[in-house]
């Protein structure tokens, strides 16, 4: 645990771009590895894992996608029943807990009625995890230009079109607040004359 991989050059090493991008992305697959590995993955539950795939998710533009949202259901619904199951269905695991015969004894005895559909929540998991594959696939998160995939990042290509839909709305919020206060304006400006006509008339 915690070796570096073998090609990883030593500081001070002179390589070519090639393979110090190689050395390095094997080296962030090693540290991910490690991460998410049995040693470490007792530390983190069903909404650490949501939480990290959201934040890929969000990273590379899929975030309202079909198939995040439905792994987001699956997960949360996931993470209640165990909180359920964890604690008892009304509590009464969770006043068990100083005492370990007795929860084991109520473990052993009391049924619990499972309501997760494991087998979907796991083809859930499988399609979020293609579809942000399929997107970290198109550029090369550590760079804004330069890059061995010289092309402008699939997230930026995704939010262009919302932006310019912001814009337009934006340009059309302040048209249409623009002619209501040439409305107004004029409305005042009739109803002054129509006042000092009246009063003339009067006299």
């Amino acid at each position: 645990m915690g070796t570096l991989p073998i090609n990883f050059p030593k500081p001070g090493s002179k390589v070519t771009y090639r393979e110090a991008i190689e050395a390095y992305d094997a080296l962030v697959r090693q540290s991910i590895k490690l991460v998410y590995s049995e040693h470490f993955s007792p530390c983190a539950g069903a909404y650490g894992l949501l939480q990290a795939i959201e934040g890929a998710a969000e990273k590379y533009g899929v975030y309202d996608s079909e198939e995040i949202v439905a792994l987001r259901r699956s997960l949360r619904g996931f993470s209640c029943e165990r909180a359920s199951l964890a604690n008892g269905v009304n509590g009464e695991r969770f006043h068990l807990m100083q005492d370990l015969e007795e929860l084991d004894a109520f473990d052993r005895t009391h049924i619990f009625e499972v309501g997760v559909d494991g087998e979907k929540l796991l083809k859930d998991l499988e399609a979020a995890l293609l579809i942000i594959r399929e997107e970290a696939e198109q550029f090369d998160e550590y760079s804004d230009v330069y890059s061995r995939k010289p092309t402008v990042t699939y997230r930026v290509i995704r939010e262009r079109p919302r932006r310019e839909r912001d814009k337009a709305d934006t340009w059309f919020a302040r048209a249409m607040v623009t002619a209501m206060c040439c409305l107004v304006i004029a409305s005042i400006s009739y109803t002054v004359g129509e006042i000092v006509t009246i009063t003339h008339i009067l006299g």
